[in-house]
């Protein structure tokens, strides 16, 4: 068996001394679909924010590809960011922003794709989700199912080692 793509060990989680998660401790592997249930405020979200390292944990470790992301600076965490694609609750696309230009932000901001090619990963994209007709399209102008599907051709651009879905049928 090959090494968990993520390790969660004794996970500790808290907001202002109350406890959210507490001793929470599993392992991913590669290839694997791990899904999370439970209730409304039972930590779901909590636990995603730890995996992303936007949180530090009270206490416990967890380990990304191998490294324990709960150790290092917010510097040495950016690439281990870029390996993971996140579709929010409710998809957080930029309003003032097209379609296309919310799904190309990743490949703007972490590579140096020429634009030419940078737009056709964008349609390639928006086609594996069945929105390349939308490409053109405000936020406003989308259904909530496409707002959705948006937000996961902007997860799947960079073409991610592991894509995290927060409550992804939330609304629908």
């Amino acid at each position: 068996m090959s090494a968990p793509i993520i390790q969660v060990e004794e996970l500790v989680a808290a907001y202002d001394g109350n406890i959210v998660l507490d001793g929470v401790s599993f392992d991913i592997q590669p290839q694997e679909v791990f899904v999370v249930l439970g209730g409304s405020g039972c930590g779901k979200s909590t636990l995603l924010r730890h995996m992303l390292g936007l949180h530090k944990p009270a206490a416990g470790h967890i380990r990304v590809f191998g490294t324990d992301i709960t150790t290092i600076s917010e510097e040495e965490l950016q690439p281990i960011r870029q390996r993971i694609g996140m579709v929010f609750q409710g998809a957080a696309l930029f309003n003032s922003m097209t379609l296309a230009e919310n799904v190309s932000l990743p490949l703007e901001e972490y590579t140096d794709y020429p634009d030419r090619v940078i737009q056709d990963i964008v349609d390639w994209k928006l086609n594996l989700v069945e929105l390349a007709h939308a490409r053109d399209y405000l936020p406003a102008q989308l259904s909530g199912g496409m707002k959705k599907r948006a937000a996961i051709a902007r997860a799947m651009v960079l073409d991610p080692d592991l894509i995290f879905f927060d409550e992804h049928t939330t609304g629908l």
